[in-house]
């Protein structure tokens, strides 16, 4: 725990450092969005001075084979998933609000926030937990699947399609453009359970980002989880950089994850993505897990070919192959996404 407290501290004093050199602020794109009150400069429709709105429709159709090689029709293994969201952002300097609701989650997220000066903020309510590269946005994403799914995946009930959370409570943020820090006091953080099944539990989580230069950022988080029928705690470390020169974006990400019955796991994923042209980008990914629990272990690679048809519809094509302890699956995802 003290050679993290001292990893958040030089974080700190580098993000600071640059900052003072450079002259950062939040107004500029190329910053670090960790603690950030993006709801100032969110795109969206306007429903007046005040109010604007988002979202998306989403639909999936996925296919994986039986593990004999061939794709089938059975039903277990070829699905289709829909999804929609429409997000309300509200801005009533100094306060301001968000409002997303979910198909899936129903309030995905509904919080406020007190912004005391341009870079410290206060929010409160439902929000999206902070730990992880992959965004919980379908329109904000690099591949249809998430990294991290499978037998070996870290945890018990994590969405196969992303392994961020929703979870109550109240969040400290700092946001100078060049380095962001959040602490935060939740409900849940879903590690090692799913973040709607605990009662009365309790989780802290604590990450700072430092972007060296604009396109190169690090970051570094820790997580802590309560479970009220147990007696230990779970824990979650996730570290990751991403360079992002221009048309190009390379990501490098591990997680180490410690559970409540002395059980651990580990995930590790890169990730190359080049946008072509505005019509066409592709995104080549690997990841790694590794769980004690059952001594699973599995090796995902996935091509994604990304076309944005219009500038609010994209048409997505992904094909994986994970290779674990049992056998071999080859996945195929087609998605439409609508987004405005």
């Amino acid at each position: 725990m003290k050679k993290l407290i001292s990893l958040f501290i030089c974080l700190a004093l580098a993000g600071s450092s640059f900052a003072q050199m450079s002259g950062y602020s939040t107004s500029q794109s190329q910053g670090t969005t960790l603690g950030a009150n993006e709801t100032l400069t969110a795109d969206g429709i306007a429903l007046g001075n005040a109010v604007k709105l988002r979202g998306y429709v989403n639909y999936i159709m996925h296919r994986q084979d039986d593990g004999s090689g061939g794709f089938d029709d059975d039903l277990a293994n070829d699905l289709t998933y829909t999804s929609g969201d429409l997000d309300f952002l509200f801005d009533f300097s100094p306060v301001t609000a968000e409002i997303h609701l979910g198909a899936e989650y129903g309030f995905e997220q509904i919080f406020g926030r007190y912004s005391a000066n341009s870079d410290f903020h206060v929010t409160f309510g439902r929000q999206v937990t902070t730990l992880g590269f992959e965004s919980d946005e379908w329109y904000n994403r690099y591949a249809v699947s998430s990294a991290y799914v499978g037998d070996a995946s870290p945890r018990n009930k994590g969405s196969i399609y992303h392994n961020k959370h929703y979870a109550d409570g109240i969040r400290l943020n700092y946001n100078n453009g060049m380095f962001g820090f959040v602490l935060g006091l939740l409900d849940s953080y879903g590690i090692e359970n799913d973040a709607d099944d605990l009662d009365n539990g309790m989780a802290i989580e604590l990450a700072a980002s430092v972007m060296f230069f604009p396109g190169l950022e690090a970051r570094l988080g820790f997580a802590n989880e309560n479970d009220p029928n147990d007696d230990d705690d779970s824990q979650q470390i996730n570290a990751w950089i991403a360079w992002n020169p221009n048309a190009l974006t390379l990501a490098l990400e591990y997680d180490h994850f410690s559970y409540s019955d002395d059980s651990d796991a580990w995930t590790l994923m890169l990730l190359g993505n080049y946008q072509f042209t505005d019509f066409f980008g592709a995104s080549l990914r690997y990841s790694h897990l590794d769980n004690d629990t059952g001594n699973l272990e599995s090796d995902r690679i996935t091509l994604a070919l990304l076309f944005a048809i219009t500038e609010h519809f994209d048409v997505n094509f992904e094909y994986s192959h994970t290779s674990n302890d049992h056998e071999d699956d080859n996945e195929l995802y087609l998605q439409g996404l609508i987004h405005f």
